[in-house]
């Protein structure tokens, strides 16, 4: 019984260390993931500028540990000592943190919104650093790409 145990355990571990399904977005694809989450078109440059300098916009990234043995996951580097527990639902979000590191950013969004809204873009460091009243990035030729993608469809 013992080594049926052991052999559990290392499972476990092993298949907690496989890589997470994620990807570094280009700025445009994070526009549309935005624009998608219904986002106010005149905040998007602050989350855009947040990302870059939170993930660099890769949706696997995760640092820590950081105060009290927390963990931020995913490209909006979402904190585990309130917003999300590993391993279960859990945290502000009620999401598992391990949700916010794959390539589907809507749920880091949803998570984002909220911390958002009760903290304001101070929530996070790497906005207070690179972003306030700091030039922020241009999206506008995100728009106008997909206007001309539009008008060649016509």
């Amino acid at each position: 019984m013992g080594r049926l145990w052991v052999i559990l355990l290392v499972s476990i571990v092993a298949l907690s260390q496989l890589p997470a399904e994620g990807k570094i977005l280009a700025q445009c694809d994070v526009v549309r993931e935005m624009m998608r989450a219904k986002v106010s078109r005149s905040f998007i440059s602050n989350w855009i500028c947040l990302m870059q300098s939170e993930s660099g916009l890769d949706t696997s990234k995760v640092t820590g540990p950081k105060g009290a043995s927390s963990y931020s996951f995913g490209i909006l580097q979402i904190n585990s000592a309130t917003w999300c527990t590993r391993g279960r639902a859990g945290g502000l979000c009620n999401k598992r943190c391990e949700d916010f590191i794959n390539d589907d950013i809507q749920d880091d969004i949803a998570c984002a919104l909220k911390i958002y809204n009760r903290e304001g873009f101070k929530a996070w460091d790497g906005w207070v650093k690179k972003c306030k009243n700091k030039p922020l990035p241009n999206i506008g030729n995100c728009r106008r790409r997909r206007m001309a993608a539009q008008v060649e469809t016509l």
